[in-house]
């Protein structure tokens, strides 16, 4: 590192337990990053101003107890936060050999509600939030490798844009949710029911809606701008969710739309369909 380059980047990763946060730090171990398992609250703001030359990671979680309720991370820290749906907790934990550090509030589902207390405060100073629910192990460490310590250093602003049913539950990895469902709906046409959004007869429906179009053009010019100034303050991650009911027709046609444009405006976008291939449940 010389004299003009900043120094790399500290992170808490923290989270719920059976979310991946131990295949998350060993992902990043590998990747190259400092990790200090199970670090005191108390201690952070001394590691967090410590020198180094690579990426450096605490994990801080609920092993903490009642210490880590109402944490506020030094500023200089950004926060990874895993999760994921409570009843893909329960079937993880019930599948796993070690104690769940708040086992003595009651049983399973007990036990992640007290959790969840504790760990409100990183939830809600998170810079990233990732939902494990649906991820593979491999899925899950080259995530957040790519976002934490990337192979060529610091990565400029990267954008998700994504897709998804709100009957399928809320996009929570978002930092902006969209709703489209204001959109001309082609699960009403008999003949596009069956189709998905990444098929043309679809996309030409969706966009035939003069409000597709409209809607494309003043989030291009909204995120154009507002990535900007999210790299000025040091950002490298945004997540942009389009949502519909069912997650498989307008959302994903706005998906693609909005990522193509914005890949016009040289923002670096990766897209993801999170429940394209979920039978509506209408």
């Amino acid at each position: 590192m010389t004299a003009d380059q900043a120094p790399p980047e500290a992170w808490i990763l923290t989270g719920m337990s059976g979310a991946g946060k131990t295949t998350a730090a060993h992902a990043l171990e590998v990747a190259g990053a400092d990790v200090a398992d199970n670090l005191s609250p108390g201690l952070l703001a001394a590691w967090a101003a410590s020198t180094r030359s690579r990426p450096a990671v605490a994990v801080v979680d609920a092993r903490q107890g009642e210490a880590i309720a109402g944490l506020v991370p030094p500023s200089s820290v950004r926060v990874l936060f895993l999760t994921a749906a409570d009843s893909v907790l329960l079937r993880r934990l019930a599948e796993s050999t070690r104690p769940h550090p708040c086992a003595g509030a009651g049983g399973s589902a007990a036990a992640i509600e007290q959790e969840r207390r504790l760990l409100a405060g990183l939830r809600a100073a998170a810079d990233t939030v990732v939902d494990t629910s649906e991820l593979e192990p491999a899925e899950l460490g080259r995530r957040v490798v790519e976002l934490v310590a990337p192979p060529d250093g610091p990565a400029p602003l990267r954008v998700v844009v994504s897709s998804f049913g709100f009957k399928f539950g809320a996009q929570v990895e978002a930092d902006w949710v969209v709703d489209v469902r204001f959109l001309r709906n082609p699960f009403w046409d008999a003949a596009l029911r069956p189709l998905t959004g990444l098929e043309e007869a679809v996309k030409v429906y969706v966009r035939s809606d003069p409000r597709t179009d409209e809607l494309c053009d003043r989030l291009t010019d909204l995120l154009a701008w507002a990535s900007t100034h999210y790299a000025a303050n040091g950002r490298r991650h945004l997540h942009v969710a389009a949502g519909c009911t069912g997650g498989r027709h307008r959302s994903v046609v706005v998906a693609e739309e909005l990522a193509r444009r914005l890949r016009a405006e040289n923002l670096e976008v990766t897209v993801r369909h999170r429940d394209v291939g979920k039978p509506d449940p209408r």
